[in-house]
């Protein structure tokens, strides 16, 4: 049966890359698969991370032998070019593009005053001074590597294959300059819970934001959102990042309607009782797995129009979809489903329905079984 190496910066659930990874070598390994993870640092949940895996061992540990048993290494996320060069020469390599790292220098491929989502291929030169206005780093110096930037998309390049989760990421890589024959499409598999949410506990209904608190994810356009709100609900906003001090900041106003929880190792439980997920994305989100996920619990919701959201928010559907950055449209659509709650039930349905019919194991087996046969899924 095939074997399958993973390589990724962190061994770790980061955010969707590393839950993504964790349950595809699941799913790949309950069907005969070897698969062997590489990486290059241990961050939180790293035991439960790697014991999706075969065998796992550091990037540098790998390059120093001899990795020609694999029928495939998958790059997830890489940031040293000698690296991929390193493992691209060992044998057959793709990169799954998961984010906007490779192409563009300040990893969120959008301008970065006006908050407006980028559609520019990468140019050194402008792609550069963009990248000279991103925010100072937390001890506040600015840290930039133009040319080694340039050199690790490079090497990426030169893998030549590359596996995406939708066809808005496939369009983004052939507006890179990437052949479309070279990029293939695997859906990823979305477990269905038995039961879908429950009702509110405490009789006031709640709506959920769910991810890493950085800018390209939005919250601070949710609480703009929120002050607006007119029926009594609670926010939850669950997990943690650069910005969770300053969303605090800006929540302090709408006192106990918000509630950061943290981070949560089990997501799923975050989606128990909850009227709808709010998907306030900045940023063009390549996929967006907390969309489905929520759906699949019969959660329905509320996004922005970025990215590849309409893979599973279909407005009217399975949730209401905004214009990009509309605030005001975001409160309206919150609170449609806080005063409608069979709306609400109705449009979770949908969306476990739709779930249940494109996200499955089936299709993730048969995408990376064409995969390794040669042959490009769309």
């Amino acid at each position: 049966m095939p074997r399958i190496r993973f390589v990724n910066q962190y061994a770790g659930i980061i955010g969707g890359i590393e839950r993504y990874m964790e349950r595809t070598a699941s799913i790949l390994r309950r069907n005969g698969f070897t698969v062997d993870c590489c990486y290059a640092e241990k961050t939180q949940d790293a035991a439960r991370f790697l014991a999706a895996f075969d065998h796992a061992e550091t990037i540098s540990e790998a390059i120093r032998h001899d990795g020609t048993g694999y029928d495939l290494t998958v790059l997830h996320k890489v940031r040293d070019a000698s690296a991929v060069r390193a493992l691209r020469d060992a044998g057959r390599t793709a990169v799954f593009i998961h984010d906007h790292e490779y192409y563009c220098p300040r990893r969120s491929y959008y301008y970065p005053v006006m908050r407006k989502n980028c559609s520019r291929a990468y140019s050194e030169f402008l792609c550069g001074c963009c990248a000279m206005l991103r925010r100072p780093a937390p001890d506040n110096t600015f840290r930039a590597n133009f040319g080694g930037f340039a050199a690790l998309w490079g090497e990426i390049r030169a893998c030549g294959q590359f596996i995406v989760l939708s066809g808005f990421m496939r369009d983004i890589l052939v507006r890179q300059g990437i052949p479309a024959e070279s990029v293939t499409l695997i859906p990823p598999a979305i477990t269905i819970p038995d039961t879908v949410s429950s009702a509110e506990m405490d009789g006031v209904p709640h709506i959920l934001a769910i991810g890493q608190l950085i800018r390209g994810k939005g919250v601070d356009q949710l609480l703009a959102a929120m002050r607006a709100v007119k029926t009594p609900c609670v926010l939850d906003i669950v997990g943690t990042g650069n910005d969770e001090a300053y969303l605090k900041r800006l929540a302090e106003p709408l006192g106990e309607t918000v509630v950061f929880h943290g981070y949560s190792p089990n997501p799923d439980d975050a989606f128990r009782g909850v009227r709808a997920a709010v998907l306030p994305w900045r940023w063009q989100e390549p996929f967006g797995l907390v969309g489905p996920e929520a759906l699949a619990h019969g959660v329905p919701l509320v996004g922005f129009d970025v990215g590849a959201v309409r893979d599973y928010l279909v407005d009217g559907q399975t949730g209401i979809l905004v214009p990009p950055g509309d605030t005001d449209a975001l409160t309206k659509a919150i609170d449609r489903l806080l005063t409608d709650a069979e709306k609400a039930r109705t449009m979770g349905r949908r969306g476990r329905e739709l779930v249940s019919e494109r996200f499955t194991d089936d299709a993730l087996l048969h995408g990376w079984q064409a995969l390794l046969n040669g042959k490009q899924t769309t």
